[in-house]
């Protein structure tokens, strides 16, 4: 990748909207910006100023034909995302009118950037750290306020500044210890070998509690899966809808509805969870049913959890005893879930935790929403 290339993208996600944005960065931005903006007639434009804001349209140089009536934005480096020459073009948010204007800058001299290069530019031109730079993709993808939160702390320098506070400790400490090793002869203790202990003490106890946080911010990033299994016509396209408060899957009480995995997240204390509803792991009939079943096989190895569903209202069957196998030789963390207790029980509980060994159990009723909260 050349650091000395103008590169020029579309910013924001293309479609029908009230505004799109068109980004330059690079040497020939603000050249290039100069070709094709004409300011209203009672706007004058300095070039040599910076984090200015202009009214004008976006004009092709070579035919004097008006594309689109924009707002233009300068910033000059090095303070700017990406510490070089940015301009921003806020065009109105059709797709073709900001296909135009994008063609436009290529045509005289920029490049298209990468996926995800103006964040690389500011990285390895000092702007942000690695883990600001991995911020900004968390915050885009941030599916809760949580996970949100987190990523803004990032973005702000808290985890630089903590790695970088535990590395000064360090070197401390080491060059403590390596002048003790130079001066072995002369006997001189510049630190007592207790208080060492102490302070290395202090930071493996920083550090695994630096570990424990970014586990738990991990959690809010990247969420948890959870996969429903459990044969056919138990309730677990139910299930998914109660959860969802929306008919997300189709239900019927004819068996084998659903013959595709159907994925959502919800957000349960601020935690994304990603639910998953399966097609039951009966034998196929045809084509389609045989994709269905290797996406569940498939959802279930990926799984963080499996809500295992059987019918409270209808007899354990050998279905039920192969789809928890099934889950059991994946060795994943498992919760049985007794579903339609609005109905008549016919499964002894007693019996259960012997045919199906969870750790945890809970009884509800998908439709009527009994025990989801």
């Amino acid at each position: 990748m050349n650091l000395e290339d103008t590169i020029v993208a579309i910013s924001t996600p293309i479609g029908e909207s009230g505004i799109g944005i068109v980004r330059m960065s690079g040497r020939e931005a603000f050249p290039i910006a100069k070709k094709i903006f004409v300011p209203s007639s009672n706007n004058k434009i300095s070039w040599s100023s910076s984090f200015k804001i202009y009214y004008g349209w976006i004009v092709n140089p070579d035919t004097k034909e008006k594309i689109d009536e924009v707002l233009l934005s300068l910033m000059k480096a090095p303070r700017t995302y990406t510490r070089q020459d940015i301009v921003e073009i806020n065009c109105h948010g059709g797709a073709t009118v900001l296909r135009e204007v994008l063609n436009l800058c290529m045509r005289l001299g920029a490049r298209l950037a990468e996926p995800g290069e103006f964040t690389k530019r500011a990285f390895l031109n000092g702007r942000i750290d690695l883990s600001q730079a991995e911020s900004v993709l968390d915050i885009v993808q941030a599916k809760t306020e949580e996970s949100l939160k987190l990523a803004v702390k990032t973005l702000n320098g808290s985890l630089a500044k903590c790695i970088s506070s535990l590395r000064e400790n360090m070197i401390d400490l080491l060059s403590s210890i390596e002048a003790e090793i130079d001066f072995s002869e002369e006997e001189i203790e510049i630190t007592p070998r207790e208080e060492k202990k102490r302070k290395l003490k202090v930071l493996l106890e920083k550090i695994n509690a630096l570990l424990e946080r970014e586990k738990t911010a991990q959690l809010y990033r990247e969420g948890i899966k959870a996969v429903i299994a459990g044969k056919t016509n138990v309730g677990k396209s139910s299930l998914l809808n109660a959860l969802l408060e929306r008919e997300r899957a189709i239900v019927s009480y004819l068996p084998g509805t659903t013959r595709d995995t159907i994925e959502e997240v919800i957000n349960i204390k601020g935690f994304p969870i990603k639910i998953v509803d399966t097609a039951g792991l009966k034998g196929a009939k045809n084509v389609i049913e045989e994709e269905g079943i290797k996406r569940t096989y498939h959802s279930l190895q990926e799984a963080d959890l499996v809500l295992f569903m059987i019918d409270g209202s209808s007899t354990i069957e050998k279905e039920d005893k192969q789809v928890f196998k099934t889950i059991e030789k994946l060795k994943k963390k498992t919760l049985l879930i007794i579903n339609k207790i609005d109905l008549p029980q016919v499964v002894d509980k007693n019996k259960l935790k012997n045919i199906f060994p969870c750790s945890n159990l809970i009884e509800i009723s998908a439709t009527k929403g009994t025990n989801l909260d």
